[in-house]
C-alpha cells in the first residue's frame, strides 16, 4: 500500500471533522491500494469476510462521503455499476469495451487539453473526465481464438 496515499486521504477526512471508523478504513484503504476500479459489491466482497462490521450499505456510504471530499472519483460507463477510483493524480481512462477493465493513463499535461478547449470554445474549463475505449489484450486474444475457431 501506498502508506502517503492512505495517509493523505485521512487527513481529508480529519480537516472534514469525519469519524475514521474501522470500516470507512478498510474502505478507503483498499480504493488507495486498488488499480482495479472496483465496484461498490467489489468492494463489499473483497472485504466482507475478513471485515464482519461491514455492509453494502456502509460501503455506499462511505463512497459517498469520499466522492463529495473529492478522494475518489465514481465512474460511470452506460448500463454497467458505478467504478470508483481513488483520484489524487489526474489521470484518464482506457476502457475496455467487451468486459468493462478499467486502466489509468497518466498524462503529463492533461490541463493542456483543457486550455485548448477554453481556446477553441471560449468555455471556462472546471475540470474533465477524459475516457478512451477501446479492447483490452486479454478481449483481443479471446475474440481473436473465437475468430480462429469459428473459420476452422
Amino acid at each position: 500500500m501506498s502508506e502517503k496515499r492512505y495517509q493523505d486521504a485521512l487527513a481529508v477526512l480529519r480537516r472534514n471533522q469525519i469519524r475514521i471508523t474501522p470500516q470507512r478504513q478498510a474502505v478507503l484503504k483498499l480504493l488507495v491500494n486498488s488499480r482495479s476500479h472496483p465496484t461498490a459489491e467489489a468492494i463489499f466482497n473483497s472485504l466482507k469476510d475478513d471485515f464482519t462490521g461491514i455492509s453494502i450499505g456502509t460501503v455506499y456510504n462511505n463512497l459517498r462521503l469520499f466522492k463529495k471530499l473529492g478522494i475518489i472519483q465514481e465512474l460511470t460507463y452506460g448500463n454497467e455499476p458505478s467504478h470508483f477510483d481513488y483520484a489524487q493524480v489526474q489521470h484518464f481512462h482506457v476502457v475496455c469495451q467487451h468486459c468493462g477493465k478499467v486502466v489509468d493513463v497518466f498524462y503529463p499535461d492533461l490541463a493542456r487539453i483543457e486550455r485548448l478547449a477554453e481556446k477553441i470554445t471560449g468555455y471556462q474549463t472546471l475540470g474533465n473526465n477524459i475516457e478512451v475505449y477501446g479492447l483490452c489484450p486479454d478481449c483481443q486474444a479471446l475474440l481473436a481464438d473465437k475468430n480462429h475457431q469459428a473459420e476452422a
